[in-house]
This record gives structure tokens, sequence and C-alpha cells, in this order.
């Protein structure tokens, strides 16, 4: 078998086996795009006041309370994984296609 046949056959499928479709992997990186929205840095006073409500009373909101520039460039940093990885699903599909 050649090595091309090897390579076509695999960039179709998920790490499990399964197979691809286009649309399923533009579906995929729509989504990524559409969550990082949710954690945009443009919303991070939201963003910081939720997830600070949400784990208030725990050591994890102490530590989030205590940090808020940490905070703010941890949520800067996914969101930044978020959108790269969406990015990286559209041109996939766009490949496939």
């Amino acid at each position: 078998m050649k090595i091309s046949n090897i390579l076509s056959t695999t960039s179709t499928r998920d790490a499990c086996g399964v197979r691809r479709d286009p649309t399923q992997v533009e579906n995929r990186g729509l989504a990524w795009v559409a969550g990082a929205f949710v954690i945009c840095p443009c919303h991070l006073p939201l963003t910081l006041w939720i997830v600070t409500s949400v784990f208030s009373g725990t050591a994890a909101g102490a530590l989030l309370i205590n940090h808020l520039f940490a905070t703010g460039a941890l949520i800067s940093l996914v969101w930044l994984a978020a959108t790269a990885r969406g990015f990286w699903y559209l041109k996939a599909a766009r490949r496939m296609s």
C-alpha cells in the first residue's frame, strides 16, 4: 500500500477510526468558535463575575478572587486555544471538500 493512500484515508478519520464528513467537521469548527465567543476576553468582566460566583465559598473561588489578573489571563488563553481549534476544524473541512 502506498504512503499517499494511507495518508489520504487517515486524514478523513477520527482517532477512534470513525469516518468524518466535511459537513460534520465544519459544524464542529463552528461549535468551537461559538463556544469561544462565550469566553471572549471582551466579555471578561462578565465571565470573571460568573466564574467567581459559581466557585464562591470554595477554595477555587478564593483562589480566583485573590488572583483576578491570573484568572483573566487563563480565560484569555483558553479563549485563544478554543478559537484556534475552531479555525483548525474549519480549515480541515475546507481541505476535505
